[in-house]
């Protein structure tokens, strides 16, 4: 049995090696990305802010919350950046939790209420492709117009705008959009009609863009992607995790974490786990 998300997916686009190191060995790095911590502590600041909003309650300080979340992340060794320090982020991190309140709020938008009275947040969700293929996710948060409308948003901590294409190309969202017709049910709705990026863009005056819709995805979107999957499945069974070189200009060997083991076999700076390490001459 395989189970996908579209992390998985989209690092089987990138690289076949790529995913075969990250989520079929399940080799990790010894050392942290800033980013990931950033985006996390961002996250939960945002998440929380959301819940008390739609369960009524008062608003705790949004930045006491980002910087307990903030030194929990970092508690431990972090790959920071030459215009990213510890305390740039910090600053800007502050800045971009007190903002988020008015973005959202000018949105106009209201988190879903499930039937079981609790708010659609960092909801986790699943569902059968095949007897042999899952698919799960964990989404941010579904949402609501005033006209009724259901509409799946991922929030993304971000450097630049996204595209105004991303959105309709995104399998992350494509797959949020199949697991959430999967559990209308559960979740009390009857379909999707919209699905976005929120971007936090992180700038020394951060900037917090309103969310960028558009529909949900067609059958043949949906049946495209489920086709893609099981592609993914085949070359999983086949042991098929070829490298991706690509060309010069986009090669992803330069920002991939498993370069040096995938080029020469250096096993430096990763964490395998013992009964994996085998596999690898075979990878």
């Amino acid at each position: 049995m395989l189970t996908l998300s579209a992390n998985k997916i989209i690092t089987a686009d990138t690289c076949k090696r790529m995913m075969y190191y990250r989520y079929i060995l399940g080799i990790k790095t010894s050392v942290k990305s800033a980013n990931l911590a950033f985006g996390s502590a961002i996250d939960t600041a945002c998440t929380t802010y959301l819940y008390a909003i739609s369960m009524g309650l008062s608003v705790p300080n949004l930045e006491d919350i980002f910087l307990g979340k903030w030194e929990e992340e970092t508690d431990c060794e972090i790959e920071y950046t030459v215009t990213k320090t510890p305390e740039k982020l910090v600053d800007m991190g502050k800045k971009m939790v007190n903002l988020f309140p008015q973005a959202w709020e000018k949105s106009g938008l209201m988190i879903l209420v499930m039937p079981d009275g609790g708010p659609a947040l960092q909801v986790k969700l699943s569902a059968q492709l095949s007897d042999t293929l899952g698919l799960v996710g964990y989404l941010d948060l579904i949402a609501m117009n005033d006209d009724g409308e259901i509409i799946i948003i991922d929030l993304k901590t971000a450097a630049a705008s996204y595209g105004d294409l991303f959105a309709w190309q995104s399998d992350q969202l494509t797959s949020y959009n199949i697991l959430v017709e999967a559990n209308r049910h559960t979740l009390g709705i009857d379909a999707v009609n919209k699905l976005g990026f929120m971007c936090l863009l992180k700038k020394v005056k951060p900037v917090i863009e309103q969310p960028k819709l558009v529909r949900a995805r067609s059958s043949q979107e949906n049946a495209e992607f489920r086709s893609k999957c099981f592609d993914i499945e085949r070359d999983f069974q086949q042991g098929r995790f070829h490298k991706a070189s690509r060309h010069a200009f986009n090669n992803p060997c330069d920002l991939c974490n498993f370069k040096q083991l995938c080029t020469f076999g250096d096993t430096e700076g990763l964490i395998i786990p013992e009964d994996k390490k085998p596999l690898l001459q075979v990878a």
